[in-house]
């Protein structure tokens, strides 16, 4: 998949707290918590990015084996597109 990654544009507010990340939707009032490991991919998506790069994020943080960075990250932004907070 090299899809750009982006989360949607002026729908959320978001703020780094304790290395947690805590998202707000704006459309919804919905609360999200984000735990240490989506809070390594959370600015890869504010930028706009690719599935390959976030795996390689989680790789290099953790050392973890790819294939479990790669089902992290499928399962992440799975959560992500259910909330629809990326961009289509």
């Amino acid at each position: 998949m090299s899809d750009r990654l982006l989360v949607r544009q002026g729908r959320l507010e978001w703020r780094e707290l304790e290395g947690e990340v805590v998202i707000v939707d704006l459309a919804t009032s919905r609360y999200l918590g984000v735990n240490p490991s989506g809070a390594v991919l959370w600015p890869l998506l504010l930028e706009g990015t690719t599935r390959d790069d976030l795996v390689a994020a989680l790789v290099a943080r953790y050392g973890i084996e790819v294939e479990r960075a790669a089902g992290d990250v499928d399962a992440f932004v799975a959560g992500l597109r259910e909330r629809d907070l990326l961009e289509p």
